[in-house]
């Protein structure tokens, strides 16, 4: 791009924010983004034209509370963590270039409300692309409804396989027959969808749950998603939890979750099991994050050792991260 067309490239969305600003529109939420991304494009457009280009970054910090989770606003790669016990997190691929502003979302137990704190970048990237940011105090920060709020990345929504809704809820109806409490019924759910996995089936494309439940698959994501429809059908509230190690190239592996009882509680349909505190209790993603320890090889007793020792090492990989993206079903109709 010549020298003259990256400026009215950048005269033109700049012009294009003033307006928006001029007709009020910038205390809508919806269009105060929208206003957003069109001075985040001009930037971008600025950086290219000096020949410093985009690239990605992570971010490290210290947000003094364990567990909080961290997601930046318009994530290119939907990543969010979650804080360790000393409240430190590590927030994997930031789109930096020099001066770039990035919008930071805190958010505890309550996944409805949040503080949003604005960090400018550094004009030089490390060369090991991590970022460190230090303390961060989101007490003075800018208080969000999470709810629709836009530029969330971390989350996703799917459809509900409802073609194959008859199937789904029979399978529901006579795996939890007889089952007292949620931990049965799920659990047995859980069972289940771990008999399904099938090194031989090495379709990467899921095709539908169905498929899944009666031919097996190899992918933790497909075996996963099978488990979440099938709880659909019980009106669980179930969301799928993607997580990654953070190297390069990535270890991911997809579990599940299920609000009951007040709280959420992980399950692995991909092994067939789940991870117990020290009280015998069933735990969330968030205290399996902060306490690793309660994966042993015990929790993998159905395979060979030598398995055993490979997953628990790869599930501990995983979770000192605290990279994870969630994946819900969108709202019925």
């Amino acid at each position: 791009m010549t020298l003259a067309n990256a400026r009215r490239v950048v005269l033109y969305l700049l012009a294009t924010l003033l307006v928006a600003l001029a007709a009020g529109l910038i205390f809508s939420a919806k269009l105060r983004h929208q206003a957003h991304r069109v001075r985040v494009k001009a930037e971008m457009t600025m950086a290219r034209w000096r020949g410093q280009p985009p690239q990605l970054a992570s971010l490290a910090g210290n947000v003094g509370i364990r567990g909080a989770q961290i997601q930046a606003l318009d994530s290119r790669s939907g990543w969010a963590a979650l804080s360790d016990n000393a409240g430190r997190f590590l927030l994997l691929d930031i789109e930096w270039y020099p001066g770039a502003r990035c919008d930071l979302v805190l958010t505890t137990d309550d996944d409805e409300r949040g503080k949003e704190l604005t960090v400018t970048l550094p004009q030089t990237l490390p060369a090991d692309r991590l970022i460190e940011l230090g303390d961060l105090s989101f007490a003075n920060g800018l208080s969000v409804d999470l709810r629709g709020l836009p530029g969330i990345a971390s989350i996703s929504y799917e459809d509900y396989d409802a073609a194959n809704g008859a199937f789904y809820s029979d399978l529901y109806a006579r795996l939890s027959a007889g089952k007292q409490t949620d931990e049965a019924i799920i659990g047995a759910v859980n069972d289940y969808v771990a008999t399904k996995l099938n090194y031989n089936d090495a379709q990467w494309e899921i095709g539908s749950p169905r498929r899944i439940l009666e031919t097996g698959s190899r992918y933790c994501g497909h075996l996963s998603t099978a488990m979440a429809t099938l709880l659909r059908n019980g009106n669980y509230t179930v969301r799928i939890v993607n997580l990654s190690d953070g190297q390069r190239p990535p270890a991911t592996h997809v579990l599940v979750e299920v609000f009951y009882g007040g709280a959420w509680h992980l399950f692995d349909p991909t092994y067939g099991t789940v991870y117990r505190n020290h009280q015998g209790e069933i735990v969330s993603y968030k205290e399996l994050r902060l306490d690793p320890s309660l994966i042993t090889e015990d929790n993998y007793q159905r395979f060979p050792p030598k398995m055993r020792r490979e997953v628990a090492a790869m599930m501990r990989g995983m979770l000192p991260t605290g990279n994870h993206h969630f994946y819900y079903f969108k709202e019925r109709s």
